[in-house]
């Protein structure tokens, strides 16, 4: 029986379309099992003969952004969305593509064109909070969080990134509102209650942060970050004794980081263990040679080890590092007369006393009554009483100005008799 004309029309017209199914399959094919170079190639040669087929621009693009050559990813599935201007999967992929080769600016429009179509589409208002962050620009990426917490009430991600950009923006009432709201959902969440207390620490209140640590820590006690914050915590509020065995289990957690060896290094020397400090304190220094607070430390560290010409070449290496730095310079001085005294080169010690003096002399006299007086000292056993005379008399007018109004102390009692004593001496040498 012959085959009618019609029959045959549609036989012709299916066949192609046949064709053309099996190639979509065959590029699919490609990218399910990760062949990018073949789908690359494959959907190139696809659209030389179907140039308006968005599907495959679009899965074309896809193959070059995983085989990283987003700038052709770009070529094609712009194609794609100038073909199809309402597709908001191809819209959301152009914008992801724009970022990634750096036109941020253009990203964020295309996005917004996305909730021009669905205002509500998750991947846009997730990626604009993103970019708007990224750019520091905390109050547009929390209207898009603030949006994301209202479709996701329960996901405790977007009250902390609300809580961060209320942070970055200095609202910390707000911040830690948000921060609260994100625990409250899920307190047994190990990045709530660590977001929690670092954000606590961040705001001033160390106490609730250890309070919030303590709770981490009863859940998972292995979390080193908990015992990171407690430390610093501890360390903010001078607890340095309380400090140092929070620094040493998170070494024993593995953390040895840069800063985890500092905060230990100088919590030791502030609780005089000077010994245990020196090796934390070396091996900063070793890190960055160009940080003075670590000089500084070991200018300190070898002065409590009695360990003079040490002390005092690191307190050399601070002075160059921090020569802009006054309150800072103050402490080296101190520190190189006490090495100075320690070997026994009382001169070179009174030149620091005296640098350490003309540091501060326009500070209130009060703030150098320590100073002063170790000054006074030094000139006294170096038996130059009219020096010395001057430094006890400033001593008893920083009392009788009622700048100090203890008198009953024994740095104004000794200065009293020093002073009655020289004068005595002087008088007597006709001086």
């Amino acid at each position: 029986m012959p085959v009618k004309p019609i029959k045959i029309f549609f036989i012709c017209l299916l066949f192609p379309l046949s064709i053309f199914s099996q190639n979509i399959n065959k590029l699919n094919l490609y990218l399910f099992n990760s062949e990018y170079t073949n789908a690359a190639y494959f959907g190139e040669n696809l659209i030389k003969e179907f140039p308006d087929n968005t599907k495959i621009l679009y899965k074309t693009a896809i193959a070059y952004q995983m085989l990283n050559k987003n700038k052709k990813a770009q070529t094609f599935i712009k194609n794609a969305c100038l073909l199809d201007t309402t597709n908001t999967n191809y819209i959301n992929f152009y914008a992801n593509i724009l970022n990634i080769n750096g036109y941020q600016d253009k990203a964020i429009k295309f996005y917004g064109k996305t909730l021009n179509f669905d205002s509500l589409n998750f991947y846009a208002l997730n990626n604009l909070s993103k970019l708007y962050f990224s750019q520091k620009k905390f109050l547009k990426a929390l209207h898009f969080y603030t949006i994301l917490s209202s479709e996701d009430s329960l996901n405790s991600f977007y009250y902390r990134k609300s809580g961060l950009c209320y942070l970055k923006l200095k609202d910390t009432k707000r911040s830690l509102n948000y921060y609260l709201k994100a625990y409250s959902i899920d307190t047994i969440s190990i990045i709530n209650i660590k977001s929690l207390a670092f954000v606590y620490l961040k705001t001033g209140i160390p106490d609730s942060a250890i309070k919030y640590c303590d709770k981490g820590i009863k859940i998972d006690s292995t979390y080193s970050d908990f015992y990171k914050i407690k430390a610093d915590a501890h360390f903010v509020k001078n607890h340095f004794y309380r400090a140092v065995p929070e620094y040493k289990k998170v070494l024993q957690l593995g953390d040895t980081s840069y800063n985890i060896l500092k905060r230990l290094g100088m919590a030791l020397c502030e609780i005089k263990k000077y010994k245990e400090a020196l090796p934390y304190n070396l091996a900063v220094y070793k890190s960055d040679s160009t940080s003075y607070s670590n000089t500084t430390y070991l200018c300190r560290n070898y002065l409590g080890l009695r360990n003079y010409d040490k002390s005092l070449e690191f307190a050399e290496k601070t002075l160059k590092l921090i020569h802009f730095a006054e309150r800072i310079s103050y402490d080296i001085y101190d520190n190189m007369a006490h090495a100075y005294i320690g070997k026994e080169q009382l001169k070179k010690a009174l030149n620091m006393f005296l640098k350490k003096e003309s540091v501060f002399k326009s500070y209130p006299h009060y703030f150098n009554l320590n100073n002063t007086y170790e000054t006074a000292l030094i000139y006294d056993k170096l038996k130059d009483k009219k020096n010395a005379l001057k430094y006890y008399k400033k001593i008893l007018n920083y009392y009788e100005n009622k700048q100090i109004k203890d008198f009953d102390t024994p740095i104004y009692k000794y200065a009293n008799q020093r002073v009655t004593k020289l004068t005595e001496d002087l008088f007597f040498e006709g001086k």
